[in-house]
């Protein structure tokens, strides 16, 4: 049989008592054991945010250029016929004449259009004009060239034009070693974010010591305008703290006056200061 413990009221205030002295010498040791360093932790950190920019220029070595073969025709067959010849002969030319590798020159799907016939309202109306009757087909072909020796370039163009392509869509210009520039242009900035910072905290009477954060944007525009007008690039955005200008492009390159391709790299970075 079970039998009730009663615990006198004193004994309970006791053991509380006990435990809450307990409690307090272990907070007490906590405090008194805590590193000293924590104070200087919760001091205020003293730290200096700068930006650096770098700009690299490259002549371009290659250029991407984006066509059309369009051609017209009373019947679906010829148009599509007309438009294939087209084609063939332009890659031909390229391939043969030129000597660009085949592997270097893509088709696009073929799109075909039929045109209807426009009436007016009363010939309509009247029956003497039928808006479904289709008056042609137009057919059109993309062809994209990777053209990878520039001094064929104006040839090129020029001579699509006449061996059967229609439209010249797009030129972009290149550089092969897009990576590699843009990782010069990076380090450029870094290194002057840190210059930069050092020369601030100098002038404050103050060092910089590691740095806390940093992050980086590059990017590249082309500038200059080829020989058919073709307009490329845009304006600067912000002055730069670093120029570098590559050679490159090739004798023949020169004769249309390529332009650049402007690669920048911009690095924002924070350092401690001493």
């Amino acid at each position: 049989m079970c039998e009730n413990i009663q615990i006198p009221f004193n004994r309970k205030r006791n053991i509380t008592m006990r435990y809450m002295i307990a409690l307090a010498a272990m907070l007490s040791l906590h405090m008194l054991t805590a590193p000293a360093a924590r104070a200087d932790h919760d001091k205020p950190l003293r730290s200096i945010a700068v930006s650096g920019e770098a700009e690299v220029r490259v002549v371009p070595d290659q250029a991407l250029i984006s066509m059309t073969a369009e051609n017209r025709g009373r019947s679906l067959v010829e148009a599509k016929a007309a438009n294939d010849k087209a084609v063939s002969t332009f890659i031909a030319y390229a391939t043969e004449k030129l000597g660009v590798d085949k592997k270097h020159i893509q088709t696009d799907f073929v799109s075909i259009e039929p045109v209807y016939r426009q009436c007016n309202y009363d010939d309509e109306m009247q029956g003497r004009c039928d808006p479904l009757q289709i008056s042609y087909y137009n057919v059109r072909k993309g062809i994209q060239v990777r053209l990878t020796d520039l001094s064929k370039y104006e040839t090129l163009v020029t001579g699509a034009l006449s061996q059967g392509v229609s439209h010249i869509n797009d030129i972009q210009f290149q550089t092969s070693e897009l990576r590699k520039h843009r990782d010069t242009a990076r380090s450029m900035a870094a290194k002057a974010a840190q210059e930069k910072a050092a020369a601030i905290a100098g002038t404050l009477g103050m060092k910089i010591a590691k740095p806390i954060n940093v992050s980086e944007n590059v990017y590249s525009i082309f500038h200059g305008v080829n020989a058919y007008g073709m307009r490329g690039g845009a304006g600067r955005l912000m002055m730069q703290n670093a120029v570098q200008a590559v050679p490159g492009g090739g004798e023949g390159a020169e004769s249309f006056a390529l332009g650049q391709i402007n690669i920048t790299a911009n690095v924002q970075a924070s350092f401690e200061l001493e």
